[in-house]
């Protein structure tokens, strides 16, 4: 499997949109890694993973083909990942030659009811499934199952697992603060091969919950390592980093590098591999108490 961070920006962008504050300058200044377009990925240049009003932008800077798609999934209906405009221009009015070749989207309920309300099947090629929390369904001949993320009580919010013919299985977690039991209990007997995390929150503990931080992002890596459900040494990638951590990207890498954690940025690609699970000691085999000093912010 293989990965490719389309955008690693929060909501508004980095620089954000309207922002005058110091982390925006200075991405401005620097340019490079430090300019971050709202959260998208895309799996084996196959399965599109959200549609953020930058789309445009990330297939030129990645000379990507969407007609290439083979589906494309939705985590949320927020505007930063759910951009409904952006699909009209698969509609005959707008190319060359009219596509017939129809583009399956998932995601939950409220975002294919909106898709259906906004988009005429008879002028774009779409077809529009609903997926069910923690239901595994094949996606384009990937196993894809919604998790519940910890991010917006007013509707389904889905983290996923994704799984290739291989048995390589991606956690792809963003936008979600520190997962409820629910989820936790979930997970527990999964096997992941490696994650795309947020890291909304740089280092700040500030008591909002929809989003993680640096601290909770370890925690998150050394629960599930000692669930037996990660390995260790498995890749780990931030990504829809926010400018209101103050951060530039070599900051948050010195931060991130002795965990083992990547940041990520726009245009990085990085390859997952399958690797079996080692059978853990009996003493490490239950999950550890809610106990951490980095729970300021968390349950």
């Amino acid at each position: 499997m293989n990965v490719t961070l389309l955008g690693t920006a929060s909501a508004e962008g980095w620089p954000g949109l309207f922002c005058r504050c110091e982390s925006c300058a200075r991405a401005r200044r620097l340019g490079g890694k430090n300019i971050r377009t709202r959260s998208s990925s895309l799996i084996d240049g196959v399965l599109k993973i959200d549609f953020p009003p930058d789309i445009l932008h990330q297939v030129i800077q990645n000379n990507l083909d969407l007609q290439s798609l083979k589906a494309v999934l939705f985590t949320h209906g927020h505007d930063d990942h759910f951009s409904v405009p952006e699909l009209q221009y698969l509609g005959k009015y707008f190319t060359s030659e009219a596509i017939k070749t129809v583009l399956p989207i998932y995601g939950p309920p409220d975002v294919i009811e909106r898709l259906r309300e906004l988009l005429n099947p008879m002028l774009v090629p779409v077809a529009l499934h609903t997926l069910q929390m923690w239901k595994r369904t094949c996606v384009a001949g990937y196993g894809v199952t919604p998790i519940r993320a910890q991010h917006d009580t007013s509707r389904e919010c889905y983290n996923f697992l994704i799984q290739d013919e291989s048995g390589t299985t991606l956690l792809y977690a963003t936008d979600t603060g520190w997962y409820e039991e629910e989820t936790w209990h979930f997970l527990a007997g999964k096997w992941i091969d490696g994650i795309v995390v947020e890291c909304t929150k740089g280092l700040k503990q500030d008591g909002y919950m929809a989003h993680m931080c640096i601290p909770e992002i370890i925690r998150m890596r050394d629960k599930l390592q000692a669930m037996g459900t990660l390995a260790p040494g498995a890749p780990i990638v931030t990504t829809h980093h926010s400018h209101l951590c103050g951060m530039m990207h070599e900051e948050l890498s010195a931060v991130l590098a002795p965990s083992r954690i990547q940041v990520g940025f726009d245009g990085l690609t990085f390859p997952l591999e399958h690797s079996e699970p080692a059978p853990l000691p009996r003493h490490t085999r239950s999950v550890p108490p809610e106990t951490s000093a980095l729970t300021l912010d968390s349950r």
